[in-house]
């Protein structure tokens, strides 16, 4: 199932229907600011986002290396993706136990804010076991810069762990394809409660069904 907003047909995203040539243009700082929109606005924002964090994997590989730059894009992960699931929980009075449900307003809502690229994961769905997440574009992946494909693997890793620090009823989060890895899409599932008719992939954070019995 999905949450009620999902079949809103009033629901738009600010930036998602620039042009390629506009987008283009903003790439450049071809616009002057008297023809800036609220859409030019929101995907520079959303842009922005995505180039701060492949300049954070390129400069800090440089620095430290390829192992302790990856060290540190998954310790990034891992205090990002748990610290606003925790907050969500709380403010939702189920502070450290959350449910598929939440972990889908988590979702719908992170990804809602963080621009146009990151919208492209809307909307989630969730019932009773798992939340699951699709998406044709990751904010964290760029695919100008491919090289960076590791440190995407390893921050979401870091996220998909500061989730289940957060929430003591998430049992493990399945990767099933990513975009990182040269898949078309990604899809990813929070599950919640196992079903013996959907075994994990081989990609997966936190208990495996053997291991939780």
């Amino acid at each position: 199932m999905q949450e009620p907003y999902a079949n809103d047909p009033l629901l738009f995203y600010p930036g998602q229907r620039l042009t390629a040539q506009e987008r283009e243009r903003m790439d450049r700082y071809e616009i002057p600011i008297g023809e800036l929109t609220v859409d030019h606005l929101v995907y520079s924002m959303g842009r922005q986002i995505e180039n701060n964090f492949q300049t954070f994997y390129s400069i800090a590989e440089e620095i430290v290396g390829v192992e302790k730059a990856t060290e540190i894009a998954r310790e990034i992960g891992r205090r990002y993706g748990g610290r606003g699931y925790a907050m969500l929980l709380k403010a939702h009075d189920m502070e450290g136990a959350g449910s598929a449900r939440m972990m889908a307003l988590y979702q719908d809502l992170v990804h809602s804010i963080r621009g146009p690229k990151h919208a492209a994961a809307l909307y989630a769905e969730h019932d009773e076991g798992r939340c699951v997440v699709r998406r044709r574009e990751c904010v964290y992946y760029s695919e100008a810069h491919p090289e960076n494909a590791r440190y995407t693997g390893a921050f979401e890793s870091g996220c998909f762990e500061g989730y289940r620090a957060a929430d003591e009823n998430l049992l493990r989060v399945e990767v099933h394809r990513c975009r990182w890895k040269g898949d078309e899409g990604c899809e990813q599932h929070w599950v919640y409660r196992d079903d013996p008719d959907r075994p994990p992939p081989a990609d997966f954070v936190g208990d495996s069904p053997a291991d939780a019995s």
